[in-house]
């Protein structure tokens, strides 16, 4: 059994051109191949997109060989050919240069080719979002091989192709959010039915991984002792946070914190993306870290802190296991020391850190400074910072009892998440993986933009008009 697949190509005038695709052939009576393979199926679109292709571009051009302006026929100045990348491989078309026509020849070039300037990147749309969306999700290397296993591009992309791909759409969204930050692009309009019920934000540390530039610097330094040698060994600090709506709709948002101009303006820039209002209060819980000062400091919105509560329970949680090891030990009052324990954190769950803040340091100075029994100087040592922790942040602790009564957030672990989904899943757990500041930078915008459904297929451009259609447009505006 044979099977012969053939198109036809139809043009506006009514004629046609037969085209044969794919010839495939199965032996009579048997099952070992039932339907297409994949090599077959891929041979098949291939096929059909290269005729197709190669037919759009001959009518490109054949709608490009007058002049706009005189309607004259353009000379033919040489011919050559420029490769495409599709979903369905990689296309050689013919791109003839035109000499410009003389009515216009004061313009400085004296030739051009219309399909080289309509098809810039070479790329097309969609094989650009499908490499940038699952690079987004998977190593550089395992997105390249699950492309070629899946499509026919065996020869139209690379694992440094498809990275080039990725911090090429990356720059390009970071240079969208500089632009709305020198106010050279408007956000959208405020809007009073969002409303941000929670924000957090923190941060992650990836291996680093020395940029072709700084070991280029490492290499003069060798060689002329004036220059300053780069800094060596440092990690890559990746700020992650994530806003909570109030219809429980999450957006995050993520950068390096080396890679931008103002960490604050970019907390700004994200929650004005959103459409929540100048003047419209927004509760930021964070864990105490450094960090999150530079996260927030300067912005121009009206932050409420708060301290996590899950971080502080943690906390609580070691003293109470260095107390199980001296069950007998009494407090200054006479009560058990797992009794002030418990005491101290439902005092701090209702928002009296101050009291709780007393009691564990009435604990940690009955112990003494130099605890001889080794249980005794864990729970010494757990309780010092406990309460120095509390302390430090006094003025984050909030009534946590009746906030989460209300259904208010109480903790980071919308910010653990969000790290964990902008940075981890993609660049660290497992992976092995070192970064560039700029590599990673560059990859957390193409995620962030993925993450919240804002990676959008770019358009191609619209069809050429003819000499005709322009002077019947020019005739219609005359006329009206």
């Amino acid at each position: 059994m044979r099977m012969v697949i053939e198109a036809r190509l139809e043009n506006n005038t009514g004629g046609s051109v037969p085209i044969r695709l794919a010839e495939f052939e199965r032996a009579d009576g048997e099952l070992k191949q039932v339907g297409l393979s994949l090599a077959e199926g891929k041979s098949l679109v291939y096929e059909a997109q290269r005729a197709l292709v190669n037919a759009q571009a001959h009518d490109f051009v054949t709608a490009s060989r007058h002049c706009l302006q005189c309607g004259a026929a353009l000379s033919i100045k040489a011919k050559h050919t420029i490769r495409y990348r599709t979903v369905f491989g990689k296309m050689t078309i013919d791109s003839p240069q035109l000499r410009v026509c003389k009515c216009s020849q004061n313009t400085g070039s004296k030739s051009f080719s219309p399909l080289a300037a309509a098809l810039r990147g070479r790329l097309s749309p969609e094989l650009e979002y499908l490499q940038v969306k699952w690079a987004a999700h998977l190593p550089y290397a395992v997105a390249t091989a699950l492309l070629k296993e899946t499509l026919p591009v065996d020869r139209a992309i690379s694992i440094s192709g498809l990275r080039n791909c990725v911090w090429a759409v990356g720059q390009e969204l970071d240079d969208a959010t500089e632009r709305a930050i020198r106010g050279e692009r408007a956000y959208p309009p405020a809007d009073s039915k969002v409303k941000i019920v929670a924000l957090a934000v923190d941060s992650a540390w990836l291996r680093h991984r020395t940029s072709r530039q700084e070991q280029d610097e490492a290499k003069l330094a060798q060689y002329f002792p004036s220059k300053k040698l780069p800094s060596t060994g440092r990690h890559v600090n990746i700020i992650a946070g994530r806003a909570v709506r109030g219809d429980g709709s999450c957006k995050v948002y993520g950068y390096v914190n080396r890679e931008v101009t103002s960490a604050a303006t970019r907390l700004d820039h994200f929650l004005s993306e959103q459409g929540a209002a100048q003047d419209q209060k927004i509760t930021i819980v964070s864990d105490g870290a450094g960090e999150f000062e530079k996260a927030v400091d300067g912005s121009q919105r009206p932050l409420t802190r708060i301290l996590d509560w899950f971080h502080i329970a943690m906390k609580f949680r070691a003293i109470e296991q260095s107390a199980q090891k001296v069950p007998d030990l009494l407090a200054p009052n006479g009560r058990s020391v797992q009794d002030e324990i418990a005491s101290a954190k439902w005092l701090t769950w209702h928002g009296k850190g101050s009291e709780a803040v007393e009691r564990l340091k009435s604990l940690h100075d009955m112990i003494g400074l130099a605890p001889e029994d080794p249980a005794c100087r864990a729970l010494w040592w757990n309780l010092r910072g406990t309460y120095w922790y509390l302390q430090s942040n006094a003025q984050y602790l909030v009534n946590y009892g009746w906030r989460y009564q209300r259904g208010m957030p109480i903790s980071s672990s919308i910010a653990e998440s969000a790290v964990n989904e902008v940075v981890s899943l993609r660049c660290a757990k497992k992976r092995q993986m070192r970064w560039t500041n700029k590599g990673a930078h560059l990859l957390v915008q193409v995620r962030v933009a993925v993450l919240n459904g804002e990676l959008k297929m770019r358009d191609m451009p619209g069809r050429r008009r003819t000499f005709t259609e322009k002077k019947n447009d020019d005739h219609c505006q005359c006329v009206a």
